[in-house]
């Protein structure tokens, strides 16, 4: 009867499946560790910038028994991990490890291990214009493990009840909020959320298909390829880490909406990263990605190897509706503990018009970023601290398309940084941890940001096409390059940086998050935002309190 009752839990596990990872969703120890070990010269720096780990790396993690980090992971996912005992019985609703398991399961071949979690979240929020309470609700359960050492699922399902407030004003609270379809974008008082993928994994290869968070690259504070805050998506992740190489590629059904929210039928986002560590101190790598729609799957943009720049020019539909990009990034420890980091991305590119500021330049598309990051503390401590400022700037246009709909975007945000084309940012978090649990983060930054100029009813100003004087045709002459939703006009005007309605915000947040007893958490969040010049000048306040027990 035991093991009936195994089997079919574990067909029921398989209905929904996700492979095992890291589960940077729920708990961010295993990235914040794997970061620091980076910073620290305990691990090559480019062993950090893919997310999120295999549970082969997740069980390296826990083999530093004088690591903090190391012994909570271990703790954490208990039973799933590889180096786990495997003559655990099927256990209901029992303390195991430590932690409280709503399944736990390990033989020979089967690992499984379930969760239930409940979240409570109360909170205040203030702009000037409106002010009030706010209460959300979220029951999840989750369930994660492996057949044999390679097959790995996991499955977080979530479904959430707003009780009071304005859901577009509670999702300025929480970037996780402001990003999900049914919360903010359907004004729902219902939201929910799922994670879940299968896999199949070795210590050189994962091969996955399904849903969760990604990040490319090393900044702690935010990516351009691929940010860990931005909206999930569906698709194939391919990631080859092999000594000193890795190859990484992604091809994901993007979300896509036109400038009347109307839905972009077909729209794909595929991505490639190789990356080479010739010593631990120094990690370089290039990408390149593609966004298409309005067709199915494109096999060019399926194989691994493809060049999408080149691949793009194939056919005249690609050339005229696909949005190819590359990128460089590159990471450089010049001694323990500490770490400088850039990356650039080319949207377009054209050498004989660079430094041109005229109309004749606008073919050049560029963002950049550039960091420093100090860690604090004795490696594999319990309390650590980590300092980073960084520099990024995003050109006008960049990450548009002209066709509109192949924007570098996923509902309507960006998959990449949180900064709008038209814009620069200086930014600072500092962090400190307690323990690897609990810790406390501050983050400051200034942008400034060319907004599109508007008329009266909210609408890009249009206006009649300054190329062709007496000819009535009417154009966004508006644009400024300062909506990634909107790429047209960009041959109107020289795109000059910040040209438009100029913006300047200040944004402080505070983030303190505990686990005060094993399965119990809590998070206070404070936020405060000034905003002036551009077309909506404002200030934003909030805070909140956010109570989970279970995970």
């Amino acid at each position: 009867m035991r093991l009936l009752v195994t089997l079919i839990v574990l067909f029921i596990a398989a209905q929904h499946v996700r492979s095992q990872d890291a589960d940077v969703s729920a708990e961010r120890v295993s990235m914040d560790a794997k970061m620091l070990r980076a910073i620290d010269g305990t691990a090559s720096l480019g062993s950090a910038a893919v997310w999120p780990q295999s549970v082969y790396a997740l069980t390296d993690l826990t083999r530093a028994t004088n690591d903090a980090f190391s012994r909570y992971i271990k703790s954490y996912y208990g039973a799933t991990l590889l180096s786990a005992p495997v003559n655990r019985d099927l256990e209901f609703a029992q303390t195991t490890d430590g932690r409280f398991r709503g399944i736990s399961y390990a033989d020979s071949i089967a690992r499984l291990q379930g969760d239930i979690s409940l979240m409570l979240r109360t909170g205040y929020y203030n702009n000037g214009t409106t002010s009030s309470s706010f209460a959300l609700l979220r029951p999840a359960v989750r369930l994660m493990g492996s057949l044999g050492n390679n097959l790995g699922f996991f499955l977080d399902l979530s479904n959430g009840m707003r009780l009071k407030g304005n859901p577009a004003l509670i999702a300025r609270t929480d970037p996780t909020l402001s990003r999900t379809l049914k919360f903010n974008i359907e004004d729902s008082a219902f939201f929910d959320r799922y994670v879940g993928y299968i896999q199949y994994q070795n210590e050189w290869l994962r091969v996955r298909f399904g849903r969760e968070a990604l990040q490319f690259g090393f900044s702690p504070i935010d990516n351009f390829v691929h940010s860990i805050d931005a909206p999930l998506m569906d698709g194939l992740l391919i990631d080859v880490p092999y000594k000193s190489l890795r190859f990484t590629m992604t091809h994901s059904a993007a979300n896509g909406i036109d400038t009347a929210g109307i839905a972009v039928p077909g729209k794909y986002i595929a991505t490639h990263r190789l990356a080479f560590d010739p010593v631990d101190w120094l990690s370089i790598a290039v990408n390149d990605m593609i966004v298409y729609w309005g067709r199915g799957l494109d096999f060019s943009y399926l194989n691994p190897l493809a060049f999408f720049v080149s691949a793009g020019l194939g056919t005249q539909e690609r050339n005229a509706n696909d949005n190819s990009m590359m990128g460089f990034d590159v990471a450089v420890r010049p001694f323990p503990g500490s770490m400088f980091y850039g990356a650039f991305i080319i949207d377009d590119l054209s050498f004989g018009s660079l430094g041109d500021t005229s109309i004749a330049g606008n073919n050049n598309k560029f963002a950049y970023q550039i960091g420093f990051s100090q860690a604090l503390g004795s490696p594999g401590a319990a309390q650590r601290s980590l300092l980073s400022v960084e520099y990024a700037r995003v050109d006008p246009f960049t990450f548009t398309h002209r066709t509109n709909n192949a924007s570098y975007t996923t509902l309507g945000t960006p998959v990449g940084y949180e900064l709008s084309p038209n814009a620069d940012r200086v930014a600072l978090q500092a962090r400190h941890w307690f323990s690897p649990r609990t810790f406390i983060r501050l983050d400051v930054d200034y942008t400034r940001h060319g907004e599109n100029i508007l008329d009266s009813n909210g609408a890009i100003a249009k206006g009649e096409d300054p190329r062709f004087p007496g000819s009535g045709i009417m154009v966004p002459v508006g644009n400024t390059g300062g909506d990634v939703l909107r790429g047209d006009g960009d041959f109107l005007y020289g795109n000059s940086f910040l040209r438009g309605n100029a913006s300047h915000q200040r944004r402080v947040r505070l983030w303190f998050s505990a686990e005060w007893w094993s399965n119990v958490f809590s998070d206070v969040r404070i936020g405060y935002a000034n905003r002036n010049g551009g077309n909506n000048p404002e200030e934003f306040f909030f805070a909140s309190f956010e109570i989970r027990i279970g995970y």
